[in-house]
């Protein structure tokens, strides 16, 4: 008996192994799922512009005009006023945003005293304005300063202090956008 059981045993392990052996085997192209066809994506929804989406040009001339404004100083002072400051921020500010921006600052005397003195007060107000700026973090090189001394005043033959004080100032001339 236990030769007949020993038989069954060899005959049942070697029916195991065939059956195992003829099982199908997957393959990598069976493990790998078949990729499934591609939709064409669904088009982008149109957006369509209302009043508050319309562009706006911006006239880049009429906005430096505006932010590169006169500024003032006070009798034979080149010291930047508290007004003036705010000025210098925003073309700092400015400038910042637009690298390329070269700028002439041009300084300004009024009628009194010599010629000599007013082209060094002149020079003052405009180096004055310079280094506010550069000291704001922009670079030196973007900027030219000259003086004109008091040959080209805004108001010419002035006789009162209201007529001086406009011709005691800073211009900007742009020179590269």
């Amino acid at each position: 008996m236990k030769k007949q059981w020993m038989a069954a045993c060899v005959i049942a392990v070697a029916a195991l192994c065939i059956v195992a052996g003829c099982s199908k085997k997957k393959t990598k192209l069976e493990v790998t799922p078949q990729p499934t066809p591609q939709e064409e994506p669904a088009p982008a929804p149109v957006h369509v512009p209302s009043d508050e989406d319309v562009f706006e040009p911006v006239d880049m001339d009429a906005k430096m005009m505006e932010i590169f404004a006169t500024i003032y100083f006070d009798y034979d002072k080149w010291d930047l006023r508290p007004e003036t400051i705010e000025v210098l921020e925003k073309i700092a500010a400015l400038m910042s945003e637009n690298t390329t921006v070269r700028v002439l600052v041009e300084g300004h005397a009024d009628e009194r005293g010599t010629n000599e003195y007013n082209i060094g007060l002149g020079e003052n107000r405009a180096k004055a304005a310079k280094r506010y700026l550069t000291a704001y973090g922009i670079k030196d090189s973007r900027f030219e300063a000259t003086s004109y001394g008091r040959e080209r005043p805004a108001i010419p033959n002035c006789s009162d202090e209201p007529c001086h004080s406009k011709n005691r100032r800073v211009e900007w001339k742009i020179l590269a956008k």
